[in-house]
C-alpha cells in the first residue's frame, strides 16, 4: 500500500513536538479494544502525540495498536493506527501517554508535518 507510510520509513530521529494551541486543540478519538476516548492531544510531532488523559487509564494497554481519528486545526478528521508507548500518571487526576504511529496515510502525515512547521515558524 504505497500510500501508506509506517513510521519505520520515517527517520528516526528525535522529532520536533509542538504544543498546540488552547484555542485551537488538536483532537485525538482512540479507539482501543473495549474502549472508546475523546482526547487533547499534549503536544504533536510527525512520528506521534502525546496525549492527556483527565481519567484512569482503565481500557489503554501498553504495546496494543489502537485505532485513531486525529482532527489538526482547519484540516478534516483522519484515521491512523497507533501504538501506546508509554503511559505517565500526572499530579491529581491529569495524566498522559504517548501514541507512536504505526499506520497513517502519507497526506495525513503530511499534514501533521504543515501543523509542526506552522507552530514552530
Amino acid at each position: 500500500m504505497s500510500w501508506f507510510a509506517r513510521t519505520e520509513e520515517v527517520a528516526e530521529a528525535r522529532a520536533q513536538r509542538v504544543v498546540p494551541l488552547r484555542v485551537a486543540p488538536v483532537e485525538v478519538q482512540v479507539m482501543g479494544h473495549e474502549s472508546l476516548d475523546v482526547l487533547c492531544a499534549r503536544n504533536v510531532s510527525e512520528t506521534g502525540l502525546g496525549v492527556y488523559v483527565p481519567h484512569g487509564f482503565a481500557g489503554l494497554d501498553l504495546a496494543v495498536d489502537v485505532d485513531l481519528v486525529v482532527t489538526l486545526p482547519g484540516v478534516l478528521p483522519f484515521l491512523a493506527r497507533g501504538v501506546i508507548k508509554h503511559v505517565t500518571n500526572g499530579s491529581g487526576e491529569l495524566g498522559h501517554f504517548g501514541l507512536h504511529f504505526r499506520l497513517i496515510k502519507k497526506t495525513h502525515r503530511a499534514s501533521i508535518e504543515r501543523y509542526v512547521q506552522s507552530r514552530t515558524g
